[in-house]
C-alpha cells in the first residue's frame, strides 16, 4: 500500500488519533461530517435507504414468484385444454415418426383398436391395409421430403380384430421432440363408403333397368314373331313328330329370351305389375304341383301354413315367378337330393339381416314365406352379391345369373324385403317378407285356361309391325275370326270409320307411327262409345308412364304375346257385360 493510503490494519494499530485524522480526510474529500463528532442523522437516514432498497428486492422476489407460479398455472390449464381437444375429437390423430406411431389420441384408439403400446412396435405398413400399401409409403416419402405440405388421400386400415376400415387421412409434415415426423388426422368413413357403394349398386340397376326397357320393345316385338309363327307351326305339325320337335324347340327358346328380358326389367322393377289382395296361401297352392316338378322326385318336399290365411296387396303371378325361381335354384344346390320347405308365418315388426337393406327395422305387420333347403348354402362373401344381375355360383354357361336378382326386383316392387340366412355345408333360407293387408281376397285365376277359344266377330288389328300383324292374323282368322287390318294410327281410324258397324274389336299397339294407339282409341271412342278396345305394347310399364299412358291403356297384353293369352282375353273382352246409357248388353262369340 502507498504512504498516502494506509490499510485499515495500520490505522487501528497507529491508535484513535490516527484514524480519527483519517476520517476527516476522507470526510472532508466527500463535503461529510466525521461519525462521532456530530449529528448522526446522515448515517440514520442511509441505514433507512438500504432498509427501503431490501425492502423493495424483496417485493420484486415475492412479485416474480408469484408471477411464476401465476404463468405455470395458466401454462398448465392451456395444456389441459390442448389434451382434452386432442383427446375429445372426433378425428383420430397419430405422429409418426420413422414410420411409427409414437403418439396416438383417445379417438385414433377407439377407430384401429390398438392401445398406443400395442401399436407403437408396428410400422405403417404393418397397419394399412395391403391393397394401399404402395399409395401409403409413397404419400410418406414425399412429406418426409418437402415435397408436400400436406396430403389428403382414403386408405384401408387393417383393425386390431382384423376388420378392415376406410380412413380418410391428412398428412402434414412436423418436428416432433426435435425429430422429422408426420401428423396424421383421420377420420372413419367406412359407413360413408358403404353408402358410396349402395349408391353406385343403385345406379347399375338403374342402368341395368333402362338398359332393359330400351331393348324390350323391340326385343319383345320380334319375339312375338318368333313364338306365333312357332305355334302356329306346332299346330300345323302335329301330326309330323319331327317336324313339331323343331317347332317346340323354337318355342322354347323363344321362352328362355323372353323370360331374360322379364327378369331384367323385373329386377329393374318396370315389369307389369298387377297388385290384387291376394291370399298367399292360394298362391302356393296353385302352384305346388309345378313346383314339385321343377324340385324333382330326389328331393324332399313340404309345405307348412301358418294357422291364419295371409293376405297380401301383391301380384299372384309374380309371387310364383318368385317361387319357381327359388326352387329352381333349391334343386340346383341339392343334385344328390336334401329337403325343400315353404312355411308360413305371420310377424310383427319384424328386425332381419336384409341384404341391401342396411338390415333396418320394419315396423308393422308382415307376411312371411320362407324357402329353406338343405342344399350347399353359401359363405359370407357370396351373400352380398348373390342379388346382383349376372352374378352366379354356377359354371358359365349354367344359369343367366338373374334368378334372385328377379326375386329381389320382385318383392320390392310388392312393397316388401328378402333376407338370406345361409352357411356353407348347411343349407339356405330366404325369408320373404310382404305387408298384411286388411281386406277381402279377390277370386283369381293362378293359372289361365289354355283353351282355343273361337269366335266370329269382326276384329280390326292396329299395328305398325308386319309380321306380329300377320301372325296375329293367322291366329284368329284359323279360330273363326274376321280381320281388318291397319299399319298405323291414322290409318286405323280411317278403318274404322269405314267399317265401325262390323268391328266388335279393336286390337290398338300402343306406340304407332302417325298416331298413337291412346290418341286412335280416343278418337274412335268419339265415334262409338262402346267399341272394345285391347292394347298391346313391347314397352315396359315404367316407359308407358313416363309417356302419360298410365292406368288408361288398360286391358293391355305385354309382348311377347302368347297365342293362348291372345285368345283367351280377346274372347274375354268381347263376352264381358258392359253397361251402357243405363242398359246392359251381352256379347257372346260362337265356340
Amino acid at each position: 500500500m502507498s504512504p498516502g493510503n494506509p490499510s485499515a490494519g495500520d490505522l487501528f494499530a497507529a491508535g484513535p488519533g490516527t484514524f480519527l485524522e483519517f476520517c476527516q480526510k476522507w470526510c472532508a474529500i466527500l463535503g461529510g461530517k466525521v461519525p462521532g463528532q456530530g449529528d448522526t442523522h446522515d448515517l440514520i437516514s442511509g441505514l433507512r435507504i438500504a432498509a427501503g432498497l431490501a425492502l423493495f428486492l424483496l417485493l420484486w422476489v415475492w412479485i416474480l414468484i408469484r408471477s411464476s407460479r401465476g404463468r405455470k398455472k395458466q401454462l398448465k390449464a392451456v395444456n389441459e385444454r390442448y389434451r382434452l381437444l386432442v383427446e375429445n375429437m372426433s378425428e383420430g390423430i397419430m405422429v409418426i415418426v420413422a414410420e411409427k406411431v409414437t403418439f396416438m389420441n383417445g379417438r385414433a384408439s377407439q377407430i384401429t383398436g390398438f392401445s398406443l403400446h400395442e401399436i407403437t412396435p408396428r410400422t405403417l405398413s404393418e397397419i394399412t391395409g395391403s391393397q394401399d400399401g404402395n399409395a401409403v409409403k409413397e404419400a410418406h416419402r414425399r412429406i418426409m421430403r418437402s415435397e408436400a405440405k400436406s396430403l389428403r388421400l382414403p386408405i384401408r386400415i387393417t383393425c386390431k380384430n382384423g376388420e378392415t376400415k376406410w380412413i380418410h387421412n391428412c398428412w402434414v409434415g412436423i418436428t416432433w421432440k426435435g425429430v422429422p415426423g408426420v401428423l396424421c388426422i383421420f377420420s372413419d368413413i367406412t359407413e360413408n363408403k358403404k353408402m358410396e357403394q349402395q349408391f353406385l349398386q343403385a345406379q347399375k340397376m338403374e342402368a341395368i333397368g333402362q338398359l332393359a326397357g330400351g331393348i324390350a320393345h323391340d326385343f319383345n316385338n320380334i319375339l312375338t314373331a318368333i313364338s306365333g309363327y312357332g305355334n302356329l307351326l306346332r299346330i300345323k305339325t302335329d301330326n309330323d313328330p319331327g317336324l313339331n320337335r323343331y317347332a317346340r324347340n323354337i318355342l322354347a327358346c323363344s321362352n328362355r329370351a323372353a323370360n331374360l328380358v322379364k327378369g331384367l326389367l323385373a329386377f329393374s322393377r318396370k315389369q307389369v305389375n298387377d297388385p290384387r289382395p291376394t291370399d298367399l296361401h292360394d298362391v302356393i297352392k296353385g302352384a305346388e304341383k309345378m313346383l314339385r316338378r321343377i324340385i324333382g322326385e330326389h328331393i324332399e318336399f313340404s309345405v307348412i301354413f301358418s294357422k291364419t290365411s295371409p293376405v297380401v296387396l301383391a301380384d299372384s303371378n309374380q309371387i310364383i315367378q318368385v317361387l319357381i325361381n327359388l326352387a329352381t335354384n333349391a334343386r340346383d344346390a341339392m343334385p344328390k337330393g336334401g329337403k325343400v320347405t315353404i312355411r308360413t308365418e305371420t310377424v310383427e315388426n319384424p328386425d332381419a339381416s336384409i341384404s341391401g337393406d342396411n338390415g333396418e327395422r320394419r315396423d308393422g305387420r308382415y307376411a312371411l314365406l320362407a324357402f329353406e333347403d338343405t342344399g350347399e348354402g353359401m359363405d359370407e362373401s357370396m351373400v352380398d352379391k348373390i342379388f346382383d344381375p349376372f352374378f352366379t355360383t354356377k359354371e358359365p354357361g349354367k344359369a343367366s345369373g338373374l334368378g334372385l336378382a328377379t326375386i329381389y326386383g320382385i318383392v320390392k316392387q310388392q312393397k316388401g324385403f328378402i333376407s338370406v340366412q345361409t352357411n356353407v355345408g348347411y343349407g339356405t333360407t330366404f325369408n320373404i317378407y310382404l305387408p298384411l293387408i286388411d281386406v277381402p281376397v279377390e277370386t283369381r285365376e293362378a293359372i289361365r285356361l289354355a283353351a282355343h277359344l273361337r269366335g266370329t266377330e269382326t276384329i280390326l288389328i292396329c299395328e305398325d309391325e308386319t309380321d306380329i300383324r300377320n301372325f296375329i292374323r293367322e291366329i284368329l282368322e284359323s279360330n273363326g275370326y274376321t280381320v281388318i287390318e291397319a299399319k298405323d294410327g291414322e290409318e286405323g281410324i280411317d278403318t274404322f270409320r269405314r267399317y265401325r258397324d262390323k268391328v266388335a274389336l279393336v286390337l290398338l299397339d300402343v306406340m304407332m307411327p302417325k298416331k298413337s294407339g291412346k290418341d286412335v282409341y280416343d278418337t274412335i271412342l268419339e265415334m262409338d262409345p262402346k267399341v272394345k278396345t285391347i292394347f298391346m305394347t313391347g314397352y315396359s310399364a315404367d316407359s308407358l308412364d313416363k309417356q302419360g299412358f298410365g292406368d288408361s291403356i288398360t286391358p293391355c297384353i305385354f309382348k311377347p304375346i302368347e297365342t293362348d293369352m291372345l285368345l283367351t282375353e280377346i274372347r274375354r273382352k268381347l263376352d264381358e257385360e258392359k253397361t251402357v246409357s243405363g242398359h246392359t248388353s251381352h256379347v257372346t262369340g260362337k265356340d
